[in-house]
């Protein structure tokens, strides 16, 4: 074998520890996420508990906290199952209209 035969092996060999290093990480990531919305949940559902019902704005907690549940949903989905294609048909789309105006 050459040496540059014998540098390339030694290059591609070294890549994959990193490569599958990545994929752990992001899978920490994104568990850390799932974590953290869980989380953020809680402190919603505090919000929810303090607003004032006779403001002429609302926040509409029950529409943020469903796309909150889709999005951890998504992640323990691709935790669980990372290599599905994904089917677009089988997306929810996110709400993300928040703020409710009453004349």
């Amino acid at each position: 074998m050459s040496k540059v035969q014998t540098l390339l092996f030694l290059m591609c060999i070294s890549l994959i520890p990193t490569v599958s290093a990545d994929v752990w990480a992001e899978r920490e990531a994104l568990a850390n996420v799932a974590t953290e919305l869980s989380a953020l949940e809680a402190l919603v559902m505090t919000a929810m508990a303090r607003r004032d019902s006779n403001n002429r704005t609302q926040f509409d907690y029950q529409i943020l906290l469903d796309d909150m549940r889709k999005i951890r949903a998504g992640i323990a989905h691709h935790l669980t199952v990372p290599m599905e294609p994904v089917v677009p048909s089988t997306i929810d789309a996110l709400r993300a209209n928040y703020t409710e105006h009453q004349q």
